[in-house]
């Protein structure tokens, strides 16, 4: 054997020993949780029903979007194989009001090789449901959540209705590339609180950073008795949640999320799957999973508007 083919040779085998373990760990390995998150239903549900007054008798949604991504990005160990990546917005209608969970983006807030899909009119659906809600909440500060807060034409206005928490105010690199003017932020005062929150009859926030600092889910009990969990980017499809499975390391890396933090609350909503199967867990970019609860009847398509 001449010596350029052995050091070529070596080459190849160092790279493999090297290359293949690193690509089982960016791509494939999704350890085990280690530690608990509480997920207490019987203290979610006894807020939820603190607050006097009328649950929402609808949830309804809209698609504004959708990216292009692949299955090994949302799962790890997954092929990869192209899959869209819908963004939501919720409205809850109450008698009275109206509460909006999450405000999708607008078309500048996403470059184009990402973007699969936009709905101009959906997303002006939503910014005008904005204009009329009491209450606008966000699961986290990610762009596909939070932009169209940021890019809303009327923010000074609806602003004494947007509730963000502190955690997600004081994360502005994680918003990028949206953006809250500081002009109009100045003297807003978040919403501060340590585990549970009732936020309007039948509406409970429930902390739970681990995506970002500022992740958290959202509880809400129906009029009918209906109940479902909007969970945000705290899991991307429900079958995550099925496999207790985290994205890929790559993926966490690249969000800078805790990864220990999110498989601790996979493990407590896998429980919470099979304990309470009648709740309507919302994963936060899951099409079919929508379907199949709107075909339920837990959501209708399209916001009401006044």
């Amino acid at each position: 054997m001449n010596k350029g083919l052995r050091r070529s040779l070596w080459t190849a085998l160092v790279l493999g020993a090297v290359g293949l373990p690193g690509y089982y760990a960016l791509v494939m390995h999704s350890p085990q949780p280690a530690a608990e998150f509480p997920l207490d239903l019987a203290r979610i549900r006894a807020l939820a029903d603190s607050i006097p007054g009328n649950k929402p008798g609808e949830v309804r949604y809209e698609t504004v979007m959708s990216m292009r991504f692949t299955e090994s990005m949302l799962m790890a160990g997954d092929p990869w194989r192209a899959t869209p990546m819908p963004v939501f917005s919720y409205q809850l209608v109450f008698p009275d009001q109206t509460l909006v969970v999450d405000a999708a983006l607008d078309r500048s807030g996403m470059p184009d090789f990402i973007i699969d899909s936009f709905d101009a009119v959906a997303y002006q659906r939503v910014s005008a449901a904005m204009d009329h809600a009491a209450n606008i909440v966000i699961t986290h500060e990610h762009s596909d959540h939070i932009g169209g807060i940021a890019a809303h034409p009327r923010l000074a206005q609806i602003l004494p209705a947007v509730r963000l928490t502190a955690e997600q105010l004081g994360n502005p690199r994680g918003m990028a590339p949206a953006r809250l003017p500081e002009a109009v932020m100045q003297g807003y005062q978040p919403l501060r609180y340590d585990d549970l929150l009732a936020l309007a009859p039948g509406v409970v926030l429930i902390k739970a950073p681990g995506h970002t600092p500022g992740s958290q889910m959202v509880y809400v009990r129906r009029a009918d008795g209906g109940e479902l969990l909007f969970l945000g980017d705290v899991s991307w499809r429900r079958r995550n949640l099925e496999h207790v499975r985290e994205r890929p390391l790559f993926m966490t890396l690249l969000i800078g999320e805790d990864r220990h933090a999110v498989l601790a609350e996979f493990k407590a909503l896998h429980a919470l799957m099979k304990r309470e199967p009648g709740i309507a867990l919302v994963p936060g970019h899951d099409g079919p999973a929508v379907q199949t609860i709107a075909a339920a009847g837990l959501l209708q398509a399209g916001f009401r508007l006044p």
